[in-house]
């Protein structure tokens, strides 16, 4: 009996030994990856009149300068890097701004359009098989910022030179109206690519407008068709709908701000992650209503181009090094999972004459959370509460694309970084940078 007992008790821990095996091969088949690039700017003029830099630059090294935007060997080297770390990923997260800083009087259409197909080019030869999700970014416009979703010639030339990315017709046709489309990434997977250029509060052509493109009334179709499909959905764009830090103000002009954030808060049970760019910095927030709820992740990409223009006063903000963003992701839930953020030293690679990518920080190891979630990023804000804590100032780092940050991050800047972060209101945003500088730990 006892020898029955213990067989019997062998098999029962084969089966469960076998079911824990295949269940972790199962999970392990269902990781995949996809890169996040964007804020290319590439500079045709580069090295020669250097119309991006706003002024004459001694010896531009080949790889770049933090007073201009990209050369073609940046960015081409930039694409490059991504295929050599991690070429056999699902898909790639483009989102925009390919044309480079350059003053309206010396630019034209045709050199913006050029730009554009010379970086679409670009990523194909180096990705030839994998799908792209591009979004369009402010300076993909020509003038830069200029778009109310009428300019029909346009977006056909654009729409068509991604077409092989776009394929389907009916998504090609929201891409020819506005700019907007999705793609299904895996059968429960869907990228929602959003051009919220339409709503910039520097683009005059929107101004007055309520639904350009009519992209609020096809968001909410999607998201609602999504839902009853049991889909989840990445959202995907340039300009984001959260309060950049450390400056404290909104990128959405007020009829669009809160229509975008009432709706993506009412679909957060759909969306996983939001990804956008725009500011050339390397941030998350969370994007929720003031109490809490309807709350979905928010992750901002670095940009390629070092540069990041210039200040009011007319000084240049200080540059950035070069990033890219490889994410790991859970192909059926499209849960985030976590994120390998590389980054590259121009200044030491065109001393060196040749680049050198390394790993800025993983995002779990680094923040000591267990994936990109909204709980996860809770917890890094509460870590974060702290003035002049460890997480803080790492954060600060990280946000300036190094590790070792030139300026130290003002207690200011901290305060910003932690309130806009987790908020979207800017009153209450003032309200609770004024809290967080007194050092007051219950600041929301």
């Amino acid at each position: 009996m006892w020898e029955f007992g213990a067989v019997l008790f062998s098999f029962i821990y084969f089966l469960i030994h076998v079911a824990i095996e295949s269940s972790q091969i199962q999970t392990d088949l269902d990781k995949g990856y996809f890169w996040h690039v964007t804020d290319l700017h590439y500079d045709d003029s580069y090295g020669k009149s250097g119309q991006s830099c706003g002024f004459p630059v001694s010896n531009p090294g080949p790889f770049g300068n933090g007073s201009c935007d990209s050369p073609l060997r940046l960015i081409e080297d930039s694409i490059m890097t991504m295929a050599k770390i991690k070429p056999d990923v699902d898909f790639i997260l483009w989102t925009g701004d390919n044309a480079a800083h350059i003053p309206t009087s010396e630019f034209s259409l045709k050199r913006n359009l050029y730009m554009i197909q010379t970086t679409t080019s670009a990523i194909k030869r180096k990705f030839p098989g994998t799908l792209v999700i591009p979004s369009y970014g402010n300076h993909d416009f020509f003038p830069a910022d200029y778009t109310n979703g009428t300019e029909t010639a346009f977006y056909d030339t654009v729409c068509r030179i991604w077409s092989s990315w776009i394929k389907d017709p009916e998504q090609m046709l929201t891409c020819r109206r506005g700019g907007f489309y999705s793609r299904l990434v895996s059968p429960k997977l869907r990228v929602l690519a959003v051009n919220t250029v339409l709503y910039l509060i520097e683009n005059p052509k929107s101004r007055n407008l309520t639904d350009p493109s009519a992209q609020f009334e096809w968001l909410e179709e999607t998201l609602t068709a999504a839902r009853e499909a049991g889909e989840k959905v990445i959202v995907s764009a340039h300009v984001p709908p959260t309060i950049p830090s450390p400056s404290v103000f909104h990128w959405f002009y007020p009829q669009y701000q809160g229509r975008y954030v009432e709706l993506m808060t009412r679909f957060s049970d759909v969306i996983v992650a939001h990804h956008y760019a725009h500011e050339h910095s390397d941030t998350f927030k969370i994007l929720q209503r003031n109490d809490e709820t309807g709350a979905s992740p928010v992750f901002l990409a670095p940009s390629v181009t070092p540069l990041r223009g210039t200040k009011p006063s007319g000084e240049q903000f200080a540059h950035r090094n070069p990033g890219v963003r490889l994410v790991q992701y859970d192909r059926q839930t499209g849960r985030h999972l976590g994120y390998q953020q590389f980054y590259t030293n121009i200044t030491e690679d065109n001393n060196l004459g040749k680049s050198k990518w390394d790993e800025l920080y993983s995002f779990t190891n680094a923040y000591d959370v267990p994936d990109m979630s909204v709980s996860s990023l809770r917890k890094i804000y509460h870590k974060m509460a702290k003035p002049f804590g460890a997480f803080i100032l790492q954060y600060c780092s990280f946000y300036s694309v190094t590790s070792t940050p030139d300026d130290v991050c003002t207690l200011e800047e901290q305060a910003a970084f932690w309130c806009g972060g987790q908020l979207t209101d800017l009153n209450k945003t003032n309200e609770c940078i004024n809290r967080y500088m007194k050092q007051d730990q219950n600041v929301l």
